[in-house]
Formats: C-alpha cells, sequence, structure tokens
C-alpha cells in the first residue's frame, strides 16, 4: 500500500533506529505524491542537518541534455562525488530524480555501483514510472511507493499569469494587442523562473566552493559550475513546459464548459467568459495552437517569435482575419 510522505519518513527511521537501512531505494509515485520531500527529510533527518539540496553530501542527478535523458556521464560524476570523504562522517546520498528517463548506457553503470555501493552512501531513484527501469535495478532496491496527500492547487507563478491574462482578456477580448499583452505577462514570469533557477544555483555552487576548495584540485568544482550551467537551462526549458501545459489546461477547461461537463471552473480563471465567447471549434483551434507552441519549442525555434504566433492565435482574433507577423519565418526554422 502506498505511503504519506509522513508515513515514509516513519518507516525510514524505523529502520535506522534497528540499524537494519538498506543503501538503495526506488521511490516511486505519481507527480504531486512528494517523492523529493520525502528524500530531502530523510536525508535532514538522518544526518541531523536542517537542509538537504545544498549540503555537500546531497548528490542529485536530474535529466539535463536536451533530450531530457540522464546520460552516462552525469552517473560516473556522482559515482566519482560518492567516493569522496563525506563532511563529518555524514551519510552520503546519491539522488536520480526521474530516473526512467536514464539511458541505457546510463542504467548499466549505475547498475554496477548498486552491487557495490561506497561505503556510508544512501543511493535513492525517484520515479513515476518505475516499469522504465531494468528489473536489474529494481530488484536491487527497497521500494517505497508514495501517494499525494490531496490534489495539487496551482504554483504563484501560475496563479499570477492566469489572473493577469483573465483580466486582459476581459478588457481585451480577441484583438492582437490583448493576445501580446497575455504573451509579455508569460515572457515576465519565464524571467523570473530563470532568475530564481540561477541564484538557487549559485547560491549551490558558493557552498560546495566554500567546502571543497581546500579538499581537491579544482577539477571537480570546474566540472561542477559546467553541470550547473547545463542544469540552468534544462530546468528553465522544463519550467516553461510546465506553464504552458497550465495555459493547454486552461483552455481544455474552457472546451469542457462549453460542452457543458464541467459545471464551474476555479474561481477568477476567466476560462468559464472565454467558453462563452468562442465556439468548440474555435476552442480547439485556440488549444491546438499552444500544443504546437511546446512542440515548436523542443525543435529549438526561436522563443519570443514562437510565443508570439502561438498566442495570437490562442488569444487573438479569428486566425483568418489577421496577418500573423513572422509566421513565415517561424515555420521555416531548422529543427
Amino acid at each position: 500500500m502506498p505511503f504519506l510522505v509522513d508515513e515514509a519518513i516513519d518507516y525510514l527511521v524505523r529502520a535506522k533506529n534497528d540499524q537494519r537501512l538498506p543503501q538503495s531505494y526506488l521511490v516511486t509515485g505519481p507527480i504531486g505524491s512528494g517523492k523529493r520531500e520525502l528524500v530531502r527529510r530523510f536525508f535532514a533527518e538522518l544526518n541531523q542537518v536542517k537542509t538537504a539540496e545544498t549540503h555537500p553530501d546531497y548528490h542529485l542527478v536530474e535529466p539535463e541534455s536536451k533530450s531530457r535523458r540522464i546520460l552516462v556521464e552525469q552517473i560516473r560524476q556522482l559515482e566519482e562525488a560518492l567516493q569522496m570523504k563525506s563532511i563529518g562522517g555524514n551519510w552520503k546520498f546519491g539522488v536520480i530524480l526521474d530516473a526512467d528517463r536514464m539511458m541505457v548506457q546510463a542504467s548499466n553503470a549505475f547498475l554496477k555501483t548498486l552491487e557495490e555501493p561506497p561505503g556510508r552512501s544512501i543511493l535513492l531513484l525517484l520515479t513515476a514510472i518505475p516499469e522504465a527501469l531494468l528489473e536489474t535495478i529494481r530488484s536491487r532496491c527497497v521500494q517505497i511507493p508514495l501517494r499525494p496527500a490531496a490534489p495539487s492547487q496551482p504554483d504563484k507563478v501560475t496563479e499570477k499569469l492566469l489572473a493577469g491574462m483573465a483580466e486582459t482578456l476581459r478588457r481585451q477580448p480577441d484583438t492582437v494587442a490583448g493576445a501580446l499583452t497575455v504573451a509579455r505577462l508569460f515572457q515576465d514570469q519565464l524571467a523570473l523562473l530563470r532568475s530564481d533557477i540561477e541564484a538557487q544555483h549559485e547560491q549551490q555552487l558558493g557552498e560546495q566552493t566554500e567546502v571543497y576548495k581546500q579538499r581537491t584540485d579544482g577539477r571537480w568544482l570546474q566540472r561542477e559550475e559546467e553541470r550547473l550551467m547545463v542544469l540552468t537551462e534544462s530546468r528553465y526549458v522544463g519550467a516553461r513546459s510546465a506553464l504552458i501545459d497550465q495555459l493547454i489546461e486552461w483552455i481544455g477547461e474552457a472546451i469542457r464548459i462549453r460542452v457543458g461537463i464541467h459545471e464551474g471552473a476555479p474561481s477568477g480563471s476567466g476560462a468559464e467568459i472565454f467558453a462563452e465567447q468562442h465556439s468548440v471549434p474555435q476552442l480547439l483551434a485556440r488549444y491546438k495552437s499552444l500544443v504546437e507552441l511546446q512542440e515548436n519549442l523542443a525543435r529549438n525555434v526561436q522563443e519570443a517569435l514562437a510565443v508570439e504566433v502561438a498566442f495570437i492565435r490562442a488569444f487573438g482574433p479569428e486566425e483568418d482575419t489577421v496577418p500573423i507577423r513572422g509566421q513565415a519565418g517561424l515555420s521555416a526554422t531548422p529543427p
């Protein structure tokens, strides 16, 4: 039976107190079930520290490449980090986020680490799709399935964007000016997201530099700096994709309202008004424009132009009534 995060923590603490702590875990559960929170709390409890992800003994691997895959080089860097001496005899954590995204070579390399884990280290794989992992990996891990405590709520970034969008579309419905205003609101939120990610990574690098500057020859810190630069872009792309998904869901909500299968959208979302203003075919066309935006951005088209074109199609006048600047240039952009 899946655990809540608090229940899983109790289970892990009992295992620690009974001195029967395994060195490898597979933490599974849907988005919002608290997989990452569990691992952070487990690390803090085990080592009696307040923070986890900025701690030098907490080593996190997650998809970084453009394909959102975990590469063998990342696993080798994790192995090297786990071989280093811990701070004050702490337990070292090797955490693989979205472990189902490991490439074959990365999986095989990690399997060797599972078979002979470094001393005083704990390996944790986090995934919503455990079936995608090698059976030989799953069989070597203690599985901890999680379930969400409650349905997830929009974060503050999404709430702010949806509120601004609803107000703009109320004042300027089906206009190019209104659509471009919404596009600017979206890009402003993206800029804040990127700034937050960069600040987190700068703090992490600074803390690691302070700890390791007297203990390595500098090459490890150089590689860590390069890794965080790549990771910044990867996390930004993921955050951007999630924000677009929220807009897609917003139009999906309007479609459900329009066809009468959903009574009442979230308060202040504006989806009800948007549904009243457009037919189902029109809403579907606008929905499709944001889906195509995701696809275009995955092909590395120019972000600002792609957003402008998509938002005019999604929130502006009907497409056959207005020429869209840059449309031909966007479609001609190579992948």
